[in-house]
């Protein structure tokens, strides 16, 4: 009695398990191979994907696969890449970090009229910012005035919060890792203080900018990251500083 009584037992922990594998199977089959691919690469390895995709494209067709954009759009989310003129003939899927399948960057051209290059928009750095513009807007529609606070540049202001009633908000740099101000110009307009990183990127490099030259140009060289929500610097008596553009 006690014989088939174990007996019984076994088949039943062996339906169970033969159960339990067989959803395992089909939890995985269900994932689209591809899925899985494209989320496991890594950015760097997706922005060459992508970089390479974009230049058979142009050599295919003589234009860029970039979405269309006002003149008046900040230079670096002016040319966001269009995918679907280019998946799935010169790419197989759209990269896992992309905005377009699920992630957080936002693929773009730099250099479009010259030699394009692919680079990232942290989607999530471009949040924060909208956050705070949101409030300086609020701020100016019910006011007529800007919360404005310390005179950094010509036409540039540290954001008073106090006015906003807010806690002070900060960037951490994936250039330097520093925690980076936020910055008004005198239009309103919110973005982030790149002078620290741009101060360390000018001691490591022999590069020396031109007069007048937008030295942003060197954080792009740096990394594959575009300074999103930025204004122009160019270098006086040897240190970034904010200009108005023209």
């Amino acid at each position: 009695m006690v014989d088939m009584r174990l007996e019984r037992y076994n088949k039943i922990s062996l339906l169970f398990f033969l159960f339990a594998v067989t959803i395992l199977l089909l939890t995985g089959c269900a994932y689209p191979k591809q899925k899985m691919i494209q989320n496991s690469a890594p950015p760097l390895q997706q922005i060459k994907m992508v970089q390479d995709a974009v230049d058979a494209y142009r050599k295919d067709t003589g234009v860029l696969p970039i979405e269309t954009k006002d003149a008046i759009t900040p230079e670096y989310e002016r040319y966001p890449v269009d995918f679907s003129r280019i998946v799935p003939k010169y790419i197989p899927y759209i990269p896992g970090a992309a905005f377009e399948a699920g992630g957080s960057y936002m693929f773009i051209l730099l250099h479009a009229e010259e030699k394009p290059e692919v680079r990232l928009i942290d989607l999530n750095v471009s949040q924060k910012v909208q956050t705070v513009q949101e409030k300086v807007t609020r701020y100016y529609t019910a006011r007529q005035t800007l919360p404005l606070g310390k005179k950094l540049a010509d036409g540039f202001y540290a954001v008073d919060y106090d006015k906003l009633r807010m806690q002070e908000e900060t960037y951490k740099s994936p250039f330097s890792q520093q925690e980076l101000p936020f910055v008004i110009n005198d239009k309103g307009i919110v973005g982030i203080d790149y002078a620290m990183d741009l101060s360390m990127a000018l001691r490591s490099t022999s590069t020396r900018p031109k007069p007048g030259e937008d030295i942003r140009s060197i954080l792009v060289a740096a990394s594959p990251l575009a300074p999103v929500k930025s204004f122009s610097y160019h270098l006086v008596n040897g240190e970034p500083q904010l200009v108005k553009e023209n």
